[in-house]
């Protein structure tokens, strides 16, 4: 049976709850994983769970946070910035690599808004990235909150904004709409791979263009009539198995270096 370890994290007075599942053979390299917006380290529907299971089978270590105000970890969604989330993943990044100085570079996975950030994190931190590989990646976030709206979901005038569910305060909005998610990409130099669905209703296939211009070594795959959250079974097989030899091929290429 596959391992599973609940894990802590403290980050500026919250505490940030994950998983670590650990490898079933010799350890290969370790992977984080970053979910959605208004999602957690379990969503959509098990795909990053089946996905970190994957790794664990061929020998990678995975972490999956949950970030503040999502899944189990403290905070609230109203209280929600991208700023603040990227600052949180940085962290994360830190844990993964463990304590001490021999700070071994780190593979990432995420999808939509975490796939996003994740980009603008290994541009900050291209050492210590050793792949990176973007799901349907929300480089348009700014842009859709400055027209008013997120994930197709109206931003209220005033007070949080009823998103699935969940209170979204305005601070996502007014810290969100000016960034450039595609600043500093050309710093990342690691292997990068890129999935989107061709009918993707959150993030538009231009939207992944425009990182592969950023990236030059990046890859794309696109998916035939696939959505934001790859719901079709046999798509999900392939993002996952694509994914996990992506991962195994830029961890072979490191250690023959």
């Amino acid at each position: 049976m596959p391992s599973l370890r609940q894990i802590d994290l403290s980050h500026d007075g919250r505490v940030l709850r994950g998983a670590f599942h650990a490898p079933e053979r010799s350890l290969r390299g370790t992977v984080m994983l970053a979910h959605g917006l208004a999602r957690s380290r379990t969503e959509p529907s098990r795909l990053l769970v089946d996905l970190a299971r994957a790794l664990q089978a061929e020998g990678f270590a995975v972490l999956a946070f949950d970030r503040a105000g999502h899944g189990e970890s403290d905070g609230d969604l109203a209280e929600a910035a991208i700023p603040d989330e990227i600052d949180q993943l940085s962290a994360m990044l830190d844990y993964a690599q463990g304590p001490g100085p021999a700070r071994v570079p780190v593979h990432m996975v995420g999808h939509g808004l975490g796939a996003a950030e994740l980009a603008v994190l290994a541009a900050r931190r291209p050492g210590d990235v050793a792949s990176l590989h973007l799901w349907a990646p929300a480089g348009n976030i700014a842009e859709t909150l400055r027209d008013g709206h997120v994930e197709g979901v109206p931003l209220a005038g005033t007070g949080p904004t009823d998103f699935r569910g969940q209170g979204l305060g305005g601070g996502f909005r007014a810290a969100g709409q000016g960034l450039d998610m595609l600043a500093g990409l050309n710093r990342i130099t690691c292997p990068v791979s890129l999935h989107h669905g061709s009918e993707d209703a959150i993030v538009p296939v231009p939207v992944s263009e425009l990182y592969l211009m950023a990236m030059p070594q990046a890859l794309r795959r696109l998916y035939p009539l696939g959505d934001h959250d790859f719901s079709r079974l046999d798509q999900r097989r392939v993002l996952i198995a694509s994914t996990v030899e992506a991962i195994a091929d830029a961890a072979e290429a490191r250690h023959a270096a």
